[in-house]
């Protein structure tokens, strides 16, 4: 029996994308002998997954890389590929895996987050806002995909509409610790500092007794310095710095806070001194 090209497996593929739902190799009948080239992929494709999970990130990349080769069209290879290349450092190249797979699966709302995500962190804001835009179309009902659509909002200077946009994603999932953390920010960005503390408060019962993380407890030194509670603030920034949380920001902050308690304490300390006591 000839051996099936490469060519003619993956032009099958390429031909079922317009009609069954997935992507690439997976569109292969389970039933009956699986062509080599497929076989080869998905197993280039595992060990490069498997290398990824043991930070082989250099072999991950060049696994991954020839299971694309093996099957141009397999979707998940792409996807992937491209999530190695992006922990490596190749921004580029890993955005141009998404815009392949995404052109391969249209509408896919994974890669539509994770391309959306990618041009967002690149400065690419009309791309960034073009995917989160159809993330939302295909799945409303996607907490992932209201929080990238809230993340553009924010980066192109439209608090309010990312807070309403974290709110359509807490209606679907009010117990994601990161969504909860992500709407105080905005309440504090949005000069809100009590919402915000209200909020975080909500996300502080959800740990258990001190376990709070160092990033709720610098956000909430914030809301506190902004209504003027510097002794709750500074308290919070101390509890964040123990817990092992790295900010230079905070670190300004509690010094700050610190410096104008002591000097406070200072002159306190002088006007109740005895006048008698203070010409000797």
């Amino acid at each position: 029996m000839a051996r099936i090209s490469s060519v003619t497996v993956c032009g099958i593929a390429a031909a079922a994308l317009a009609v069954v739902a997935g992507a690439g190799c997976r569109l292969i009948p389970r039933s009956g002998p699986v062509p080599q080239e497929v076989a080869d992929a998905r197993r280039l494709c595992n060990e490069g997954l498997s290398a990824a999970d043991r930070k082989d990130l250099l072999r991950a990349e060049g696994l991954l890389e020839q299971a694309v080769k093996n099957c141009p069209t397999d979707v998940d290879a792409r996807r992937h590929y491209a999530d190695v290349l992006w922990q490596r450092g190749e921004r580029m190249a890993a955005v141009t895996q998404i815009a392949e797979a995404l052109r391969l699966s249209p509408g896919d709302t994974s890669l539509c987050i994770d391309g959306g995500r990618m041009y967002m962190e690149l400065g690419l804001l009309d791309d960034a806002d073009r995917l989160s835009r159809e993330a939302v179309r295909v799945a409303p009902r996607s907490e992932k995909a209201w929080r990238l659509h809230g993340q553009v909002a924010l980066a192109r200077g439209r608090p309010e509409e990312a807070l309403a946009d974290y709110h359509r994603a807490l209606a679907i999932a009010p117990d994601d610790r990161e969504l909860i953390l992500d709407t105080a920010e905005i309440y504090r960005r949005l000069g809100r500092p009590q919402r915000a503390l209200a909020t975080l408060a909500i996300l502080g019962e959800s740990y258990p007794p001190n376990q709070t993380p160092p990033q709720v407890l610098a956000l909430e030194g914030m809301a506190q310095e902004a209504l003027d509670r510097p002794t709750d603030a500074i308290e919070s920034y101390r509890q964040a710095v123990a817990r092992g949380l790295d900010s230079q920001d905070v670190a300004t902050r509690l010094a700050k806070l610190e410096q104008a308690a002591a000097e406070d304490r200072s002159q306190t300390a002088i006007a109740e001194t005895p006048a008698g006591v203070l010409r000797q």
